[in-house]
């Protein structure tokens, strides 16, 4: 089994060409850079029992090879996941479930459940691919970067891919957001909680993420707000980005995720005394949203009236997608989560 540690940023396409002039490439590159097709057909019983167990099982083709994959729920915080991946070469894209069956959940080894397994959906993009690494002794690090740029197809549903992957191959975590930051200040970037696997379920109407944040107590004040300020990281990346696309009610719910992560943020003394320039940057974000919002308020007035506002608001919005401070701003609080726990261990 090999954990994969990773991040992923999203990208708009027009900003897919701009990736390989990042002053990062040539500072920290370790080895040439490789360009690969892979094209990806995603399995799952007809009832769904790899999607409810956060199982996703793929065969992979690059170049003439067939890569079996089976990556299993794991944990993750800050937009960092970390989850359980094997691999096997295949002699053909044909499924060998006998290979799968040790690493699987209890209750999907059972072989009736496994015969039924069939295509959902395809991802199939082109991968760009730099090794990265820098430091010394103990902090000395390696990532491998990646900008994908494809499409996921579910049955006549599509949608676009363009990301970036940065998966940690040796050193300490905060390597991978240190890059990441770099990375944000020079090109807008969302940060993405959600894989390649969920986009695609979600597409074939499977799976849907998280979109509001609860609120409940863990069973201590610190805990409770920590995991608040954890649960609004997951969920404002997403919402912003639906509320750019024209959802309102996207934009309400961030609004309120923004007020949640505002308060959780300062309510922490020691968190408040030290991450001041976090606070602001929400503090400004949260402005910019409320006023792509606020005008609905003041329904007494005229269509025409009402009609220039929304449009002010949605190039408000579409401004927000092509800003670096949503990206730095979602990256700088995941590092103040892993921090966190690490200062908890």
């Amino acid at each position: 089994m090999g954990a994969e540690t990773e991040l992923k940023l999203g990208l708009l396409p027009e900003y897919g060409p701009e990736v390989a002039g990042l002053p990062i490439l040539e500072q920290y590159a370790k080895a040439e850079p490789e360009c690969r097709q892979l094209d990806n057909t995603y399995f799952d019983t007809p009832d769904h029992a790899l999607t409810a167990a956060r199982v996703a099982l793929r065969i992979r083709r690059d170049g003439e090879r067939y890569i079996q994959t089976l990556k299993t729920a794991g944990d993750g915080r800050g937009g960092l996941s970390v989850r359980g991946e094997w691999e096997w070469e295949l002699a053909e894209p044909v499924l060998e479930l006998d290979k799968v069956r040790a690493h699987l959940p209890p209750q999907l080894n059972d072989d009736a459940l496994l015969t039924t397994l069939e295509p959902v959906f395809d991802t199939n993009f082109e991968r760009h691919i730099w090794l990265l690494g820098g430091g010394e002794g103990a902090e000395a690090w390696q990532v491998e970067m990646a900008l994908d740029r494809g499409e996921i197809r579910a049955g006549l549903q599509s949608t676009e891919l363009s990301e970036l992957e940065l998966e940690l191959k040796s050193g300490p975590t905060e390597a991978l957001f240190q890059l990441a930051l770099e990375i944000a200040r020079q090109i807008p970037v969302q940060v993405r909680d959600d894989s390649k696997a969920q986009r695609g379920y979600a597409l074939a109407g499977l799976q849907r993420s998280p979109f509001r944040v609860e609120l409940a107590f863990k069973g201590g004040e610190d805990q409770t707000l920590v995991e608040l300020i954890s649960d609004c990281l997951k969920a404002w990346p997403a919402q912003l980005a639906k509320a750019i696309a024209g959802d309102d009610s996207a934009l309400q719910e961030l609004n309120r995720t923004l007020d949640l992560m505002l308060v959780a943020l300062e309510s922490q003394p020691d968190i408040a005394a030290h991450c001041q320039v976090l606070i602001s940057q929400y503090q400004r974000l949260r402005a910019d949203t409320g006023r792509a919002w606020d005008w609905r308020l003041l329904e007494m007035m005229p269509t025409q009236w009402r009609q220039k506002q929304h449009d002010q608001a949605a190039g408000l919005l579409q401004g927000l997608s092509r800003k670096t401070l949503p990206g730095q701003l979602a990256l700088a609080t995941g590092e103040l989560l892993w921090q966190i726990d690490d200062d908890e261990d």
